[in-house]
């Protein structure tokens, strides 16, 4: 019996590092999705094709109002939205006199 309960202390005592370890990684892997989802928008092609139409509309002075006719999946149409809508407001803000200073 004193075998059993002395492997036991050593599994766990071996175990412990190893389960702290996997949280650890897994808290981690999920952290460095969400700071991913930034850079993962800038390479999709429709929310970069938003950003330039969204700029260049706030530019010549257009209202918002995206076209989004082009890009066929629903999910492609939700990027470029979201571009859009950001460069747009992006020019707004560049061409504000507060930001100027």
């Amino acid at each position: 019996m004193t075998k059993v309960k002395s492997l036991s202390v050593v599994l766990a005592v071996l175990a412990a590092p190893w389960g702290v370890a996997t949280v650890g990684l897994a808290g981690r892997a999920s952290w460095f999705r969400q700071g991913n989802i930034k850079s993962l928008q800038e390479t999709d092609a429709a929310y970069r094709d938003g950003i330039f139409w969204g700029d260049r509309d706030a530019r010549e002075g257009r209202k918002l109002q995206p076209s989004m006719a082009r890009w066929n999946d629903e999910k492609d149409r939700a990027s470029f939205k979201t571009g859009y809508e950001k460069g747009y407001r992006q020019a707004l803000d560049s061409r504000s006199p507060q930001r100027r200073r």
